[in-house]
């Protein structure tokens, strides 16, 4: 059954994360909760919108459907610094995205500095960082991580037009860095960020998809097809059990979650969860088929006691699953940055 990790922040759990991390090919999977306060679901989306299709209520759909990407680009608009016809955000706004944005930065520096010091050369210096989220609150951290790459999936080739193209391939692609006076070659380190779900900055194009952050929504629709064309203008998986609308996005998402089950396939691999319930059937489907692979490791930060009893109950017939949490308190984004960099130099 799966196992159960208090965290005290005592040496050996300093000793146990830093065997754990020095040894593995690491990947971490968050989820929604990884980006609060700034970007807050609403209720039950998944089944609202998947009652809307059972129904064929087509105008409830992409009203709720628009209403969701609203709250998500509230927060995405704060981070590209704009706003609809110069009303500045609210303040409550401006003050849950500075929060958030101190988490992911927090969490680039937290990987950056994992591979900085990585003792082995047997093992890749990278990380594989997989989440469902669409908001850009990682590439935003990356900016100001001057020392690790983060590989986004687009590449930087472009095109005559100086569009950015996505290639799933290219997270298989490694970056080395010669001297301009000595024969050597170092490799540098990566952050692949593969998001399951698409990204608010995707464009789709005739048969691919380009790196393009969208005009502002509109401030309202004239029209309930104008609503829909926005909609469906994201290259987005929306939550919902049917999840594919159209083709091309269901490949891009099979192909990435091919990436996922091969990462885990791999020897010594480690999957790092947090602010993801598994609630995607496909990602939950794949870890517990991943988890016959006795060589890879699980470790999920659970937030509360809540969550602690449902994965225990989730996963409670892996043993290579462990299920952390800080006991009397909930384990937050800072905490788990704590716990991630509890082994690391300062």
């Amino acid at each position: 059954m799966a196992m159960q990790r208090a965290y005290y922040g005592q040496d050996r759990d300093r000793e146990y994360f830093e065997r754990v991390f020095q040894s593995a090919n690491i990947n971490f999977l968050i989820g929604s909760g990884a980006s609060l306060p700034a970007i807050r679901i609403l209720g039950d989306i998944e089944a609202q919108l998947e009652e809307h299709v059972r129904s064929g209520d087509d105008l409830a759909y992409f009203q709720q459907a628009g209403d969701f990407l609203t709250s998500v680009w509230e927060a995405n608009d704060v981070l590209l610094d704009r706003t609809q016809q110069g009303i500045p955000h609210s303040q409550p706004t401006l003050d849950n995205v500075t929060v958030t944005r101190t988490y992911y930065s927090g969490f680039l520096h937290s990987l950056e500095k994992i591979l900085t010091q990585r003792r082995t050369g047997l093992l890749p210096r990278r990380i594989n960082l997989f989440t469902t989220n669409y908001d850009l609150f990682i590439e935003d951290a990356a900016v100001k991580s001057y020392n690790v790459i983060l590989n986004d999936g687009f590449s930087r080739r472009g095109n005559l037009y100086g569009a950015h193209l996505f290639d799933p391939a290219s997270f298989y692609h490694t970056t080395h860095a010669t001297g301009n006076l000595y024969n050597y070659s170092v490799e540098l380190p990566t952050i692949n960020l593969i998001k399951l779900h698409g990204s608010l900055s995707w464009l789709k194009y005739k048969n691919d998809f380009y790196y393009q952050v969208p005009p502002l929504r509109p401030v309202a629709f004239a029209t309930h097809e104008e609503l829909r064309n926005w909609v469906l203008s994201h290259a987005l998986i929306l939550p919902r059990k049917d999840k594919f609308r159209e083709t091309l996005l269901e490949n891009i998402y099979y192909d990435l979650l091919r990436s996922y089950s091969n990462e885990l396939d791999k020897e010594g691999a480690l999957l790092v969860v947090f602010g993801f319930s598994f609630a995607d059937e496909h990602i939950e489907t794949l870890t517990k088929k991943a988890l016959r692979n006795m060589s890879l490791k699980v470790i999920i930060f659970s937030y509360n006691e809540i969550s602690r009893i449902a994965f225990m109950e989730k996963f409670r017939d892996y043993s290579n699953v462990e299920i952390v949490y800080t006991p009397g308190k909930k384990l937050d984004f800072t905490k788990v940055n704590e716990i991630i960099n509890c082994f690391l130099r300062r």
